[in-house]
């Protein structure tokens, strides 16, 4: 009876293992399969990101390929794939040339992987938690850009009144219209019309034009004697100069918030799903200077 017992614990701890052994297996099945290529990590990406908003799945790999490297892919003992990628874009003032791991799920079948973590700050996330942060992020420096552009456009109308304020009050006193006039009065008419269907071109060469009569308005003054001896007039020359100080700054503003918005566009976490989600490049068209 002894000996039946122990052969029958024997027989049991065997048939345990291999049902351990078995299940480990069925729990891997692509740790023996084919290991996960550096091609397919564009590819695995692309494809979550074409779920979302159906872009073609070609047009966002090449995307990803001009923002992003993948400099390594090693196959874990659970038979995931963990690859590293790592921004094209160098370092700069306000970035670290960075990179970072993702984690991706072996295909059933055939060779499509399944993209289903990134990192961030040494943490592994679901990626589903990457779009809405993404989203958030970047929509809000790209409201900031709008924001800045309407402050600058707005700084330029006030600029051109500043302007025509001046003039006014030295046509009074000199009976006659001062030069710069009718360069101020074309450059204000031009950005009013390009103002109500937002054109940018055509706002910016309005700006232009106006910038072109500053140095003759506030060198009136060194022509005609009877404005500076005039507080009303010397006063809002003041205000005209401060105008155009404003306006320099707003214009300063806003290219920098350009310039904040395209950069984080190449940066990570945001440029793996950037283009995905819609955000892309927004040409100031204008230097902070």
């Amino acid at each position: 009876m002894f000996k039946r017992n122990l052969l029958s614990i024997f027989f049991l701890a065997v048939a345990a293992l291999l049902a351990v052994q078995f299940n480990a297996l069925a729990q891997a099945p692509a740790a023996a399969g084919k290991p996960m290529k550096g091609e397919e990590v564009y590819f695995s990406i692309a494809r979550r990101l074409s779920d979302l908003n159906e872009s073609p799945v070609s047009a966002i790999v090449s995307e990803l390929d001009g923002v992003i490297e993948v400099t390594g892919v090693t196959m874990r003992a659970d038979g995931k794939a963990e690859a590293t990628v790592k921004e094209r874009a160098p370092s700069s003032a306000a970035y670290t040339n960075k990179s970072t791991r993702l984690i991706f799920a072996p295909p059933p079948t055939g060779d499509k992987w399944t993209w289903e973590q990134f990192e961030e700050n040494r943490r592994f996330y679901p990626v589903d938690k990457l779009f809405p942060y993404v989203k958030d992020e970047l929509g809000k420096r790209k409201q900031a850009t709008t924001a800045g552009w309407n402050q600058f456009t707005g700084a330029i109308n006030k600029q051109g009144e500043a302007a025509a304020k001046a003039l006014e009050t030295a046509k009074a006193l000199l009976k006659a219209d001062p030069p710069p006039t009718a360069g101020v009065a074309n450059a204000r008419r031009a950005l009013t019309e390009a103002m109500k269907e937002n054109k940018t071109e055509e706002i910016l060469n309005a700006y232009r034009d106006l910038n072109q009569q500053t140095e003759a308005i506030t060198t009136l003054g060194d022509t005609y004697s009877d404005l500076k001896a005039n507080d009303a007039y010397l006063r809002l020359i003041e205000e005209f100069k401060n105008s155009v100080n404003v306006t320099n700054a707003m214009r300063k503003q806003y290219a920098q918030t350009v310039a904040a918005y395209n950069e984080a566009l190449l940066r990570l976490p945001f440029t793996l799903v950037a283009y995905g989600l819609q955000f892309t490049k927004i040409e100031a068209n204008i230097s902070e200077e």
